[in-house]
């Protein structure tokens, strides 16, 4: 009709979301003792699926995806001497964005004689996604650690690739101050997966383990098990006591089983307890 205006709907504001965890020892039991959120980002009531003190935890983001201009923020305290396990349900989706970045920030203090294991799923970047992801893990000097990222550019199982976005991953290891790990990740779009390109070697997706306490047998340990990826690339290195397990492979989920198989045999040899899946892991 002449002279009608009709106006487009004016675009979804990003998202802003925070949420700080402590964990604490109390009694015989490790305890959420403190939380803090804002926006999006939740934690699950915590369990204690397994004997001992060792208390499992699942963070929630319940829009299930993080579109340009998100910001996620972790940040995660393990007093002294509590024993956590920290996983999510399901794979994190950055999904495309014509300009802004997405970012996930994940900040993780680990007090003396504290354990923590971070477990997560897969970053999952669809094309066009633009995203920033930073974990930064700071040690005590007798805290523990086990943990990985997994990164999956594009949808290889949709035969989606990665052609236009961008990521900028960065992992960091501290102990007592002092850096036992800084490391940058920012493979090219499309080049990163063709054959002999730049990046990740034509491959998909990536993963990196990380366990602190290590020695020559946890290493040999690891390149066993790294040994079962049918489909990929493996390799594993001792950096003093810092393991540090490198994957590629098509797709995430071959890297997510050897991770799961690295966990499971390092878990008794560092952290004297049996490996015990989340139960989320099943569901």
């Amino acid at each position: 009709m002449a002279g009608l205006n009709v106006s487009s709907p004016a675009p979804a504001l990003p998202w802003r979301a925070e949420l700080d965890l402590e964990f604490a020892l109390r009694g015989a039991r490790t305890r959420l003792t403190a939380q803090r959120h804002c926006g999006p980002l939740l934690v699950q009531r915590p369990f204690h699926p397994e004997a001992g003190d060792v208390c499992h935890a699942y963070l929630i983001h319940p829009p299930a995806g993080i579109v340009g201009g998100d910001e996620l923020n972790l940040a995660v305290t393990v007093q002294a001497g509590a024993q956590v396990l920290l996983t999510t349900p399901s794979a994190t989706r950055f999904y495309r964005s014509t300009a802004l970045v997405s970012q996930l920030a994940q900040q993780f203090m680990v007090a003396d004689d504290a354990t923590l294991e971070w477990l997560p799923q897969e970053n999952l970047l669809f094309d066009a996604a633009r995203a920033r992801i930073t974990t930064t893990v700071r040690l005590a000097p007798r805290a523990r650690f086990i943990g990985w990222e997994i990164l999956c550019l594009g949808r290889p199982a949709c035969a989606e690739g990665f052609e236009h976005g961008t990521v900028d991953q960065r992992i960091a290891l501290y102990r007592d101050g002092l850096p036992l790990l800084l490391e940058r990740l920012r493979p090219p779009a499309g080049g990163a997966l063709q054959s002999g390109g730049a990046g990740l070697r034509g491959h998909a997706a990536c993963a990196t383990l990380f366990a602190t306490g290590a020695d020559a047998t946890h290493l040999d340990d690891a390149r066993a098990t790294l040994a079962t990826l049918m489909q990929g690339l493996a390799s594993a290195t001792l950096l003093d006591d810092l393991l540090v397990c490198r994957l590629l492979a098509p797709h995430a989920a071959p890297l997510r089983t050897v991770c799961e198989k690295l966990w499971a045999a390092l878990r008794p040899a560092l952290l004297a307890r049996d490996a015990h899946a989340p139960r989320i892991w099943s569901t």
